[in-house]
């Protein structure tokens, strides 16, 4: 076991190829993202000279969590346990990891480790039609736009604000965030959009023109209205004004991740748009004696 360099990201998407969207160039903006500390949080298993498991390690307030893909359950466990003693050393409470197929044998490795589920999100999907989709309804008063530059601190504000009531949220930290949704892989300026009433800044939505892996995807990162905005149809309008922006770029589906309890209603919403479940990732966590 080993930290990993960048000549090592193609092994790693390979890796993935079964379980999740990603490729060669999203794992190499893994190592570009300043807040990740690749000596200490990352890791792969080698053996015979070839990658056979990755893994690495983020903090969030009281817990660590952990992403993992591994050829074997030998690798598994032994990533897993890395995780673990990295928990321990940050004094964390629990530790937390993911799996992308609810029936298969990742699960199984994580049960028997003592890790238990706790939270299960969604992928879901619609396919565009040939024609534009439906043109949104806006309420008087109000206007969409592209966010402009130099608007990216609003966006992460009103991200956090609206998310703050979904189940078992962790704030972001700015740097970290943008890390991510500015790296030149996936951000695209014209699918940023901002709802606004008057001057006041009421929704956005953070779209990336193709999601990494999946041609013919357009993808809603995320989409968010501040609690007082809520039940007018910003979001069902937000949400078609993605997916016609979507389809002008030649998409063919787009789709999105949602908490499968999400408070707000969002899996209702976006059923009645036509997107239905294509994937389902759980959730398991695991207490740590510290």
């Amino acid at each position: 076991m080993r930290a990993p360099t960048v000549a090592d990201a193609g092994a790693i998407a390979e890796l993935y190829a079964d379980v999740r969207a990603t490729d060669t160039e999203e794992v190499r903006s893994w190592f570009r993202n300043p807040t990740f500390d690749i000596e200490r949080d990352f890791r792969v298993f080698e053996r015979d000279g070839a990658i056979v498991g990755y893994a690495d390690v983020h903090r969030e307030e009281d817990r660590l969590s952990v992403d993992w893909a591994a050829r074997d359950r030998t690798t598994s466990e032994a990533l897993l346990r890395w995780a673990e003693e990295r928990a321990r050393e940050e004094a964390v409470d629990h530790v937390r990891a993911w799996v992308w197929r609810p029936e298969g044998p990742e699960a199984s490795i994580l049960r028997d480790r003592g890790f238990g589920p706790v939270r299960t999100s969604l992928e879901m999907q619609v396919e565009l039609p040939a024609a534009p989709p439906s043109q949104p309804m806006w309420p008087d008063g109000v206007a969409v736009r592209t966010v402009r530059e130099g608007e990216e601190p609003l966006v992460h504000e009103l991200l956090g604000e609206a998310f703050a009531d979904t189940n078992d949220f962790r704030p972001t930290p700015y740097d970290e965030w943008t890390g991510w949704a500015l790296d030149p892989k996936r951000f695209d300026r014209d699918f940023w959009f901002l709802v606004l009433s008057g001057n006041e800044a009421v929704a956005v939505a953070v779209c990336e023109p193709q999601r990494i892996g999946e041609p013919g995807l357009g993808w809603v990162e995320s989409l968010a209205v501040r609690r007082a905005w809520r039940r007018r149809g910003f979001g069902r309008a937000l949400l078609l004004h993605s997916f016609r922006a979507f389809h002008a770029r030649g998409r063919t589906a787009a789709g999105l991740s949602v908490d499968a309890e999400n408070p707000t209603g969002a899996v209702h919403l976006y059923e009645s748009l036509g997107m239905r479940p294509v994937r389902t990732r759980v959730i398991y966590e695991k207490p740590l004696a510290v």
